[in-house]
């Protein structure tokens, strides 16, 4: 019997059409393997490869789930934040514990999580738990529960999200709650920004060289950052929190790295001239830099007179850039502690709560924000610290612009 081409069409479909179906699966499911293999590697007591996994899971999908469907019949819990911050706890890691555990109790929260986070906070302090500085953990406050939901995902987009917490030097003080901003600012530009969690990059206690990694040398621009950069399509949001130093001779700027050293801040420090050159060179669609920092070095020299920077920055003649610091000139960047967040951070990610949508359009421009936070961080910062000034800056071409856009 002949089988009509046509015939032959259609057998050769219904063959395939199984294996495209099953493949299809299998790449929106591989982050469910990674997750089952962290499992796997952690009941063995493989605890670097688990972290491995879960964080391989975590790129996928970082959100804490119940009752997921792992393949087939087989039903379970999906915690990947949880897992890998118990894991870290095992590997003495208790900085990173704090921080995946914090995240899993904030999205869903267990009494598994809570076990080993106390148990994690608990071993910090102890002798030998680590250089890690301990700042006093408190619950997010729940006013920053209610952050707005993007319109709509921005796919093409890319962040960089650095808290700097603890330093090596031991005359280098701890910014004690830097790893929880950036926690909380990379949530808000999931929710809020509409970023996907892959296109985050987000480092704690970042050195040098992560730095480097990821922002290029002045030899070359080209890290991590440059290589996942759509040329034309892709917004750049970049935030860092944590010590600015000053060069106190030629007054430039540095991003001081966990394992810098102030005092040979041009060898041991990121400049911000290069970090600038180098996001300009990116050809992105836009290019936002928020950092709640101070450069002025007061609190790292204690026998020199605060300075003011100067930086050559060529963002600055981008009609697509955005340029937001927490403080100006000499200024320091002050804590909020009530709130266990940077002061300047706290009314940033509060304003996304639609505090700083002024007309109520459903937008959050760039100026509205800027009005808000005038509003507020030099209010709060002189009602906390009998009187010190403490003024925030935007370097911005066009203030309309909508850095927010929420259902």
């Amino acid at each position: 019997m002949k089988i009509k081409p046509a015939s032959l069409l259609v057998l050769s479909l219904f063959l395939l059409s199984p294996l495209t179906a099953a493949g299809n699966a299998h790449a929106l499911e591989t982050y469910i393997q990674c997750y089952l293999d962290g499992l796997s590697f952690k009941e063995k007591g493989q605890y670097e490869e688990a972290v491995a996994a879960f964080g391989r899971a975590i790129q996928g999908d970082g959100r804490e789930k119940k009752n997921v469907r792992f393949y087939g019949m087989r039903y379970g819990d999906y915690f990947p934040h949880r897992e890998k911050g118990i894991c870290h706890y095992h590997l003495k890691q208790y900085t990173k514990a704090v921080e995946e555990l914090e995240i899993s109790l904030r999205q869903l929260p267990t009494a598994e999580a809570k076990k080993y986070l106390e148990m994690a906070r608990m071993d910090m302090g102890k002798p030998g738990g680590g250089v890690e500085a301990v700042a006093e953990v408190v619950e997010t406050p729940s006013e920053l529960r209610n952050l707005k939901t993007a319109k709509q995902e921005n796919t093409a987009a890319i962040a960089v999200v650095i808290g700097n917490r603890d330093y090596k030097n031991r005359d280098v003080p701890p910014v004690n709650y830097a790893i929880r901003d950036a926690g909380l600012m990379k949530e808000a530009l999931i929710k809020s920004l509409g970023y996907r969690e892959g296109n985050i990059i987000y480092e704690t206690n970042a050195t040098k060289g992560t730095l480097e990694s990821i922002f290029g040398t002045a030899g070359n621009p080209r890290g991590r950052l440059a290589d996942m950069v759509a040329p034309g399509k892709s917004d750049v949001f970049v935030y860092y929190s944590g010590h600015g130093a000053p060069n106190l001779e030629s007054r430039r700027g540095y991003l001081l790295p966990s394992d810098g050293d102030p005092n040979v801040i041009d060898i041991s420090g990121y400049p911000l001239e290069v970090l600038y050159r180098n996001l300009a060179s990116l050809k992105a669609r836009s290019v936002t830099v928020v950092t709640d920092a101070c450069f002025s070095g007061a609190p790292l020299f204690k026998r020199a007179s605060p300075v003011g920077i100067v930086v050559e920055n060529p963002l600055i003649a981008m009609k697509n850039a955005y340029i937001i610091n927490s403080s100006s000139g000499t200024e320091l960047a002050s804590w909020y502690p009530e709130k266990g967040l940077g002061l300047f951070t706290y009314y940033f990610l509060l304003g996304l709560t639609g505090a700083a949508d002024k007309n109520g359009d459903g937008k959050i421009t760039l100026g509205e924000l800027h009005e808000f936070l005038d509003g507020q961080v030099p209010y709060m910062s002189r009602k906390l610290y009998s009187g010190r000034k403490q003024t925030p800056t935007f370097t911005v071409q066009d203030s309309s612009r909508a850095l927010v856009t929420y259902r």
